[in-house]
């Protein structure tokens, strides 16, 4: 078999084909003669599929098959006359590009198929691969038609659309056509694993990439070399991921596109790059029709309907990316110019009002070019993106609207508040700062701070305090302003928004239990105002009511609050996030796995529903997700994501999320038995940092030391009596309570005073939780079976409560086993609970089949033979690791 002409490129041979479509080809080219079209958008990874499926089939059949690969066509300006080398041409004589141009040359001799292809030894048996058939002059087009009829070569062709040149090359059931379309999620990501060497693509930045490149292998390829070069992707323990969502797309695709466009083509496609989606008929146009022809012929712009009307667009959002990219600064200004006018122009005089969409498209493009855009509009464009939008477009006319000089106190103050939310949602630092300095001049402006109703001017002071406090401020100062201020406010709005900042600064800060005492009422406010005032104090409350085992109480504060916050005029999606998040939490912490990921899966949901949703920037579904892979045992994927998290917030973390990641990631590690990152991660969880892990310190500080159990830390015991003191000053009984466990379990100690007090801890705790662990406490305080011989082996089922902590998301130590992988570390654990290889399976996303191999590895390390004898090594030696019980 011979390959010649390929054009892989170089490294093609590690990109991977999938396996249905490469199936798919050879069945079609497999008959004698045949001629198999595949036809599909450009870029999407068709002439690699056809190379490949020659190389298959000839694999496949019998015979020494030469594969011969045909160049692309070329450019008429190119001077290369033809895709078959020159003795094809020889031929043709004096008068044949008359002949070419008349479209009737004379094609060679219909059994020399050698001479035609040249370099083929006569007789031997061809697939030919003729990439973009559609683009073949009229005399290649007759050469392959003539090969076609001779039934002696196979060909497998591509083209972008069908043509009726191309049904000159044959027809019957012979001639098969292929409809290519995009790569889908999975066939994604496969490409990209094979692209980037790795086993996984990390299913948000698959996500993403797959949305924005449409499934265009090649569109895929420029996303993953574009992050790779700009030190952008991350890969570790098999999986890639981009560490920022923001994707960057380079010029180099536009730059290499330029190079076979006309100046006028280049132009209009920046024109319409900058434009799009165009459906304003004055904007089409100012295009030259027969450039915007000569684009739609080769599929760099089409045409969609959006909301009934047709829309021009570029062929593919990741060429409209990437010319964007190429553009210089005037350039684009140039652009905003020329759109801007052509929509002025076109309302001759009229209120814009009327048309949102119109009227957000005018601001936007006059902002940018520096026109003197009217205020009304900036303000209509503003509101119009009040429930929604690009928060970097919004951010740019909040901060637009703050600094406008036609700005009332009210337009100036509102829009300055919503530039810090969304600029620290962005870890936009310096629009965060430049917004902080704006609202302290409104403040200090007489004129303007009179203009403003009571509930904003109480918000900008309390933003201003509670982002000094985030910054390190002193929460004490921030405290005594905040009563100052609330009593010289009567309105009451204003006053529940004081408290709700009391509590998130209290809370925040990890003063839980005066938190919990300044938090709002319970019971439901009949003005719906006072609710949304309450909203973010609710959700410290829901966090402070989770580690006071008043769970049930907080899902439902949670789920009303977020509930409310979805129906005021301008609904604040950060704070519809966090109730979420709250909710999601309050299941986790109740040990119910179903209505945990339930709820997870409601959030991930809602987020990937809007691309320009907050939740994309918050972290909050991510935090989800890592704490339902501990709660169900996944320590591998709860190691991967909290990895990726990790390495994310430390770029933008504006809920202050990352020290409880890492307490999460520290127990996972150590779980697999990674005693370094394991470490690592414990030290990192314990960085003071203000905002929701110090709102949810007892959680944090309990899996910090449950990965401290997993190490054998000899200082585990003392740091469980320092979070069971902790716990007890803050008022958080569920909290204690686990300590109280963590500390029993690993002195084996349980006194009767202390089992009294786990009694009391326990009723205070909603659901199974609290009993079980007390259930357990009492089995270490009675300690084993007096009656049983010295060095008798414990019974397999002797801590069954064991099991049900587990099953409630409570992992307790299993012995040390270095030589276990982390994958068999993470099977023998479910296994020695009694779960069977269906349920490990399903639990790990991998085969029954896979789970034996791994046990019957594990047990040639460990010394077992068995499931039983394996479940009696993990029992005894769990009693041995712990120290003697003190007497």
């Amino acid at each position: 078999m011979a390959a010649r002409g390929s054009q892989a490129g170089a490294g093609g041979d590690r990109i991977a084909v999938p396996r249905r479509r490469l199936h798919d080809v050879v069945e079609a080219a497999r008959p004698d003669g045949s001629v198999t079209v595949l036809i599909g958008e450009a870029g999407n990874g068709k002439g690699y599929l056809a190379e490949q499926a020659a190389l298959a089939l000839a694999a496949e059949l019998p015979g020494a098959y030469a594969v011969e690969v045909l160049p692309r066509p070329s450019r008429p300006a190119s001077g290369i006359p033809s895709v078959f080398p020159v003795g094809a041409d020889a031929d043709r004589g004096e008068g044949a590009a008359d002949d070419a141009a008349d479209d009737a040359p004379r094609p060679p001799p219909a059994g020399d198929v050698g001479a035609t292809l040249g370099g083929v030894r006569p007789g031997a048996p061809v697939i030919l691969v003729a990439p973009d058939i559609d683009e073949y002059p009229p005399y290649d087009l007759r050469i392959l038609a003539e090969l076609a009829r001779t039934r002696t070569v196979r060909i497998i062709a591509t083209a972008r659309q069908l043509s009726s040149a191309i049904d000159r090359i044959g027809s019957g059931p012979q001639v098969q056509r292929l409809s290519i379309g995009a790569l889908d999620l999975e066939e994604s990501a496969g490409f990209l694993c094979s692209m980037l060497g790795v086993d996984r693509i990390d299913a948000d930045t698959l996500a993403r990439w797959h949305a924005v490149s449409g499934g265009n292998a090649y569109a895929l390829a420029v996303l993953a070399l574009a992050a790779d070069r700009a030190g952008d992707l991350r890969r570790s323990r098999g999986t890639a991921w981009a560490a920022r969502r923001d994707d960057a797309v380079t010029g180099e695709y536009a730059r290499l596109l330029a190079a076979s466009c006309t100046e006028p083509e280049w132009q209009a496609l920046e024109f319409i790059a900058q434009a799009e989606p165009i459906i304003e008929t004055p904007l089409l146009r100012s295009i030259d029709a027969g450039v915007l022809t000569a684009l739609f012929e080769r599929g760099l712009v089409v045409t969609q309907a959006r909301s009934g009307a047709p829309t021009l667009t570029l062929g593919h959002p990741l060429l409209a990316a990437s010319v964007r990219a190429a553009m210089s600064p005037v350039r684009r200004i140039e652009l905003d110019d020329r759109i801007f006018s052509v929509l002025d122009e076109d309302r001759a005089g009229g209120d814009p009002a009327a048309d949102a969409d119109r009227l957000i498209r005018l601001v936007v493009f006059g902002t940018a070019a520096g026109r003197r855009v009217p205020f009304p509009w900036i303000w209509r464009a503003f509101e119009s993106l009040a429930r929604g939008g690009d928060p970097r477009l919004v951010l740019r006319l909040a901060r637009s609207i703050a600094e406008h000089a036609d700005a009332d106190g009210a337009q100036a103050g509102s829009a300055a508040l919503r530039a810090v939310r969304i600029a620290r949602l962005l870890g936009d630092e310096p629009a965060r700062h430049g917004a902080l300095e704006r609202i302290a001049e409104l403040l200090a402006d007489e004129t303007r701070r009179g203009a403003m109703p009571p509930t904003l001017e109480v918000g900008l002071i309390t933003t201003v305090l509670q982002e000094r406090v985030r910054d390190g401020g002193e929460p004490d100062a921030a405290l005594r302003e905040l009563d100052a201020l609330k009593a010289r406010t009567g309105h009451r709005a204003a006053r529940a928004m004081i408290g709700s900042a009391r509590v998130q600064v209290l809370a925040e800060t990890g003063r839980l239990r005066e938190a919990a005492e300044a938090c709002p009422p319970h019971d439901v406010s009949a003005d719906l105002g006072i609710e949304w005032a309450r909203s973010p104090g609710r959700a410290m409350a829901s966090l402070i009511l989770d580690q006071r085992g008043a769970v049930e109480q907080a899902v439902a504060s949670a789920e009303h609050a977020r509930a409310l916050s979805r129906l005021g005029p301008h609904s604040r999606s950060d704070l519809v996030d966090i109730q979420g998040f709250c909710t999601l939490l309050g299941h986790w912490v109740s040990g119910s796995r179903e209505s945990a990921r339930r709820v997870y899966e409601g959030l991930a949901g809602e987020a990937s529903a809007d691309a320009h949703a907050e939740a994309h920037y918050s972290g909050l579904v991510e935090v989800g997700a890592v704490l339902l892979a501990v709660q169900e045992g996944r320590w591998t994927e709860a190691v991967g994501g909290g990895e990726r998290l990790a390495d994310r917030l430390t770029s933008s973390d504006p809920y202050a999320l990352a020290p409880l990641v890492q307490a999460a990631l520290g127990l996972s590690l150590a779980v697999l038995g990674e005693r370094a990152g394991a470490m690592r991660a414990i030290g990192a969880s314990e960085s003071p940092q203000r905002g929701v892990s110090m709102a949810v310190g007892g959680h944090r500080r309990v899996l910090a030391l449950r990965a401290r159990q997993w190490l054998r830390d000899p200082h585990a015991a003392d740091e469980a009596a320092r979070i069971v003191d902790w716990a007890a000053r803050e008022r958080l009984p569920y909290i204690e309570l686990l300590a109280r466990h963590a500390r029993a379990y690993e002195t084996r100690a349980v006194s009767g005073d202390d089992l009294v007090t786990a009694e009391r801890l326990a009723a205070q705790v909603d659901g199974p939780l609290g009993d079980a662990l007390l259930a357990h406490l009492s089995r270490i305080a009675r300690g084993p079976d007096p009656g049983a011989p010295a060095g008798a082996r414990p019974a397999v089922d002797e801590e069954p409560e064991i099991r049900l902590l587990a099953d409630l998301g409570i992992w307790l130590p299993m012995p040390p086993a270095p030589h276990l992988t982390p994958r068999e570390r993470e099977i023998v654990l479910l296994a020695a609970l009694g779960y069977s290889s269906r349920f490990i399976a399903d639990r790990l996303t991998i085969s029954a089949r896979t789970v034996e191999t791994h046990l019957s590895h594990a047990f040639a390390k460990i010394g077992v033979e068995n499931r039983d004898e394996m479940r009696e090594w993990v029992a005894r030696n769990r009693t041995e690791m712990t120290p003697p019980r003190s007497t």
